[in-house]
């Protein structure tokens, strides 16, 4: 008899304990399965703006003479409504029971066209969609933005000679304005020693040893010249041969001075 009784008070303890936890259980559920449905919603949401966002971005160089434009002057209204209706077509055939209104519930109010920026802006109230745990309604917000087609405005670099551009060697102590100057873009060839002995490049000028792969020491019999440099080498693979090229700013150049070929000595 008293095993009996204390079987059935353990079946009466696992009972409440289960009438206890199930509710918590079916919740998070609900609540798990709440927050995938948003981010599906929100996902098809966000997807739908981005499109528009850049389609409205391609048809904003249009003018108020331009008949070519679907849309007519990207205005702030214009990208509201055009938001709109792209979200309407990506939602045709969703379940949308978690937005309070559906997709009439969706809002573009935000939405609008401002220095050469295309800003979508969807709101709207989700509520998990279960009758038992009817939670209170969150309010959402998904957001997409596309710069518009219009070109390219102002300097790459911004203004002054703080931000001009120049081209520097490892090698040289020069800058060069130009990334086809004649000392940066090298054509070598191997030639007799007494070709480069005796001949001149392009500018006229005679060819002598390179200090840096000669030196002291003796020049090989056949050497390595560039059609506008002024020295011969030993090794093809010398830096007064090989260029690697940097740009930087002109003010960080420090003692550098400027070619004679593409900066004018200037």
């Amino acid at each position: 008899m008293y095993k009996e009784e204390n079987s059935l008070q353990q079946k009466a303890s696992l009972t409440v304990e289960c009438a206890f936890v199930l509710p918590f259980f079916f919740l998070a559920v609900v609540m798990i399965t709440g927050m995938l449905d948003l981010y599906r919603i929100s996902t098809l949401i966000q997807t739908a703006m981005c499109e528009g966002a850049k389609e409205l971005g391609m048809y904003a160089y249009c003018g108020p003479e331009d008949q070519n434009s679907p849309v007519g002057v990207v205005q702030d209204g214009v990208c509201a409504v055009y938001g709109a209706r792209k979200i309407r077509e990506r939602l045709e055939s969703e379940q949308l029971s978690g937005i309070q209104g559906g997709v009439n519930g969706i809002t573009l109010l935000g939405s609008g066209y401002k220095g050469d920026i295309v800003l979508l802006k969807a709101t709207f109230f989700y509520q998990v969609p279960c009758g038992l745990f009817r939670l209170f309604p969150v309010r959402i917000v998904v957001e997409s933005q596309a710069r518009a087609w219009t070109g390219f405005h102002g300097t790459l670099y911004g203004k002054g000679e703080d931000c001009d551009m120049v081209y520097i060697t490892d090698w040289e102590s020069v800058y060069h304005t130009s990334p086809s100057c004649t000392h940066l873009d090298l054509s070598v060839a191997q030639v007799s020693l007494e070709q480069a002995q005796t001949g001149r490049n392009q500018q006229g000028e005679r060819f002598h040893p390179c200090v840096n792969c000669i030196g002291h020491s003796e020049a090989h019999n056949r050497v390595y010249i560039t059609q506008n440099g002024t020295a011969y080498h030993n090794d093809v693979h010398c830096g007064g041969i090989t260029r690697t090229v940097r740009m930087v700013k002109k003010s960080e150049t420090g003692a550098f001075h400027a070619c004679e070929r593409c900066g004018g000595g200037v």
